[in-house]
């Protein structure tokens, strides 16, 4: 029996993770038995097919739109989809830095904590119950101001190595 190439074995995983054909229609596809594709795929899952539903959905709904409304949302799509790897970005490295930080006292731990938690935010989005504890816990202090400063000047370095 002929190995199955490294580049057939990713074809037929990726057609599964799209969740749009079942194992026998990708076996047909790829010229291979079910059994295989069923190897293959196994616990494996269909993590991409939602957006390919969305996408489709995004699709559907420009179609019902006149040209200049749709240049319109392609540009904002884009523009929001910049900020937020921006922000992904942004928060990684802030997560270096803090790391990479020596903490001197409990205050240090505490704030590489919080730096790590707002940088999970970002990246993963916010937790409704983890949202909640943080405002309550926020409700008593006082409103910190923010260096703006220093805010632009790490915004131009990130941006620079964009």
């Amino acid at each position: 029996m002929a190995r199955t190439s490294d580049e057939k074995i990713q074809a037929i995983l990726i057609d599964w993770r799209l969740g749009q054909l079942s194992q026998r229609h990708i076996a047909d596809k790829h010229k291979v038995s079910k059994s295989l594709v069923n190897k293959i795929c196994n616990g494996a899952t269909q993590d991409a097919a939602p957006i390919v539903t969305a996408g489709v959905q995004y699709f559907q709904e420009l179609a019902k739109k006149d040209g200049q409304i749709v240049h319109a949302i392609e540009k904002t799509v884009d523009d929001i989809s910049k900020r937020l790897e921006w922000l992904n970005k942004a928060a990684l490295k802030n997560v270096q830095e803090a790391m990479s930080a020596e903490c001197i006292d409990q205050a240090d731990y505490r704030a590489r904590a919080d730096t790590i938690a707002k940088a999970k935010e970002v990246v993963a989005g916010k937790n409704p119950e983890t949202a909640i504890q943080i405002n309550n816990s926020n409700a008593n202090q006082p409103k910190q101001a923010i260096d703006l400063a220093a805010f632009a000047e790490a915004r131009r370095k990130i941006l620079e190595e964009y």
